[in-house]
């Protein structure tokens, strides 16, 4: 088998007009001529200068990758070298200085292909890791901003997200501390991957909360749209480990640290995403559940004095109400007394 590399670029003469030669050097440069045809063709190179750079320059073209016998059809591989032929370059190593075999040859190329993916290694090695950008969102919530894909996050309060300035290589890939919304854009070849505390979520376009608080006990993952995948961070992504988890809309995912289990469920929590929306929705709620709520919302302290109002239940949106309007509200359904100080509120009969 013959493979031809176009490695310079020549322009010659034929032989002094005599074709006859074009199957003779091909022949040489095949190791299959004869004693008394490796002779003429020295003579012929010797001949002169014209000659032996049309010899060198075919020898360069050529280069065979096995030291098998082959079968060889000289008309077909003088056509291709033909084609191939523009420009004259500087003299090359002659036939009389050294025998090139098919095996010498073979030989070159693999090194210069070695040498090729050494460089290749060195530059990847060297080439500098993209730019870590990391935002903290404080006492604030950020409502919305933009990942370098496109994909789009918010970050509740508290919450650090670090992500690199540019996506590279097969994945996207960021870091969540806290809590988070991503919208993901859909990209089927390179997935999207969430590190939070310990679990890792990965999606190739979909919606979804995220909930790592640091300290917490649980890493919650709600689906809002699309599918996700979530699995332990310690253990390999592969549709052969057991530790996989799939999750569609309005499925959820809570992931133990202690355990290191996760337990697949339904998401029932209508104000899972009230950080990010500011509306609070309870339909017979009970009031224990209510002011768990109310704190987040506000960022108070609720202690009920007495535990039957624990028990009571509410059905309300709560929305851009302040926090004593929402207290006179639940006073008079209820008919208890409260009491704000600071961000303590207390109630009581």
């Amino acid at each position: 088998m013959i493979v031809i590399y176009q490695i310079v670029s020549i322009k010659a003469t034929m032989f002094s007009g005599k074709e006859k030669y074009k199957k003779l050097i091909i022949r040489v440069l095949q190791d299959e001529a004869t004693v008394e045809e490796q002779q003429e063709t020295e003579r012929m190179i010797d001949r002169s200068e014209n000659n032996r750079r049309l010899y060198n320059s075919y020898r360069n073209l050529l280069f065979l990758t096995s030291s098998e016998p082959v079968s060889f059809d000289s008309d077909k591989a003088w056509s291709r070298v033909k084609s191939r032929i523009d420009n004259a370059t500087g003299p090359l190593p002659d036939l009389k200085s050294r025998k090139y075999t098919i095996r010498k040859i073979s030989l070159t190329v693999a090194s210069m292909a070695a040498i090729f993916l050494l460089a290749f290694g060195i530059f990847s090695l060297l080439k500098p890791d993209p730019k870590m950008i990391e935002l903290a969102s404080g006492d604030i919530v950020v409502s919305s901003d933009q990942l370098p894909d496109g994909s789009s996050y918010s970050l509740n309060s508290g919450s650090v997200i670090t992500y690199p300035e540019k996506f590279t290589g097969h994945t996207r890939e960021v870091f969540i501390s806290g809590e988070a919304f991503f919208e993901i854009r859909h990209n089927p070849e390179i997935p999207f991957i969430v590190h939070a505390s310990g679990m890792d979520i990965r999606v190739k376009g979909t919606s979804f909360n995220v909930t790592a608080i640091p300290g917490d006990e649980f890493v919650i993952v709600a689906v809002n749209t699309g599918n996700v995948v979530v699995y332990p961070a310690n253990s390999s992504f592969s549709e052969n480990n057991p530790l996989l988890t799939h999750l569609s809309s309005g499925e959820k995912a809570t992931y133990n640290h202690q355990t290191q289990n996760i337990v697949k469920g339904i998401n029932d929590d209508l104000n899972l995403l009230s950080w990010k929306t500011g509306v609070l929705v309870f339909r017979e709620s009970r009031l224990a559940d209510v002011f768990k709520s109310l704190e987040k919302k506000y960022d108070a302290e609720f202690i009920v004095k007495n535990s039957e109002i624990s028990a009571f239940r509410l059905t309300a949106r709560i929305e851009n109400e302040s926090l004593p309007q929402v207290m006179e509200s639940i006073a008079l359904i209820f008919d208890v007394k409260y009491e704000i100080k600071g961000n303590e509120v207390t109630l009581f009969r």
